[in-house]
């Protein structure tokens, strides 16, 4: 089973990027071992209950001071070494619960873990992605389905 989960709020701007991606890509007519997920603003929530997985591919809006709109792909070794604030702007955030989990579940645990962070800025309250995001989203979109190949 490949995951794919994005987060975001949709009530912050740029933030609900990892959602507006997820929501296109449910539209799309994937193959039955690929599940997509709404993560919201959930956390570790979504995570505590999808299971097993060949894949688990993460998308979220990040802060990092990059070039906005920047689609970063983050893998093993790095994924586990990369700061809390950079990956996520949700808490309690991912992050801290795949961590836990290496411990109990060993360092192969990391390397089905893919994350794809898109740089923002605009995190106001408003429904709508900014110009910059919503232009890249079809190069977003490709990303993913390249991975789901």
């Amino acid at each position: 089973m490949i995951i794919v989960i994005g987060y975001g709020n949709t009530l912050r701007g740029d933030d609900g990027v990892g959602v507006e991606i997820i929501q296109k890509l449910k539209k799309m007519n994937l193959q039955k071992h690929i599940k997509i997920i709404n993560g919201g603003i959930s956390g570790i929530d979504v995570l505590m209950d999808i299971g097993e997985f060949e894949k688990l591919i993460i998308i979220d809006s990040i802060i990092s001071g990059g070039k906005e709109g920047a689609l970063y792909r983050i893998t093993p070794p790095a994924l586990p070494e990369v700061e809390e604030g950079v990956l996520s702007t949700h808490a309690p955030s991912w992050i801290s619960f795949l961590r836990s989990n290496v411990e109990s579940s060993g360092k192969g645990y990391w390397s089905n873990v893919i994350f794809y962070g898109i740089e923002i800025r605009n995190t106001m309250i408003g429904t709508e992605l900014s110009s910059k995001i919503a232009r890249k989203m079809p190069d977003y979109i490709n990303s993913i389905l390249k991975e789901l190949q």
